[in-house]
């Protein structure tokens, strides 16, 4: 992607209202495609950016007490905000891992904070980005721990359509709060398999 193009895809498809600044951004920002299974983020780094999905799919895990990988969030709605926590000045919680061949823009974090300073409308657009991510992030929390098994899935089918072919089951079991058994299971019920 050449900077016209991620200038327009941060103001259509990621949030960024003001197309002067969506310019000023991919001045800064960097595009990059991933491989399956290439890790963008490790356990315990710091970040230097903030990376917004363009295409593909993206997830945050982290390992539990017993070394079992966990999937902690799903992203592969393009233009979400892959933000491993809130605070980009704390080494990151989890891995973060391409599922698929995908693509991502980068924006250092000088130019956010810089901009962030700077520019109230910038700000907003940045609050609203932030806060669709941990929107995406909570209902997966209240889906798991309020929803039985088969409920879980179909809300997975509803807010993820199409992805359930593309990626591996037992991350989405992992996502779902499920074992690969319970999610086989599941599938057969709905779909009379």
């Amino acid at each position: 992607m050449h900077n016209d193009e991620i200038a327009v895809f941060l103001h259509r498809e990621a949030g960024i209202t003001d197309p002067h600044i969506a310019g000023a951004i991919a001045s800064a920002a960097t595009a990059r495609a991933l491989s399956k299974g290439e890790l963008i983020l490790r356990e315990g780094q710091l970040q230097n950016d903030v990376s917004l999905l363009v295409d593909g799919a993206v997830r945050t895990a982290m390992l539990d007490v017993a070394g079992r990988d966990n999937t902690d969030c799903l992203i592969t709605k393009k233009g979400i905000v892959i933000a491993p926590c809130a605070d980009f000045t704390k080494p990151s919680p989890v891995h973060v891992e391409a599922l698929l061949p995908s693509h991502i823009i980068s924006i250092p974090l000088e130019t956010i904070g810089g901009l962030l300073a700077s520019n109230l409308s910038f700000a907003l657009d940045y609050i609203g980005i932030l806060q669709s991510a941990w929107q995406m992030h909570w209902d997966i929390k209240t889906v798991v721990c309020q929803k039985a098994a088969r409920d879980r899935y179909l809300w997975f089918l509803e807010a993820y359509p199409g992805v359930i072919d593309l990626i591996p089951h037992h991350y989405i079991a992992s996502y779902l709060g499920m074992t690969q058994v319970t999610l086989s299971r599941v599938r057969r019920e709905v779909h009379g398999g």
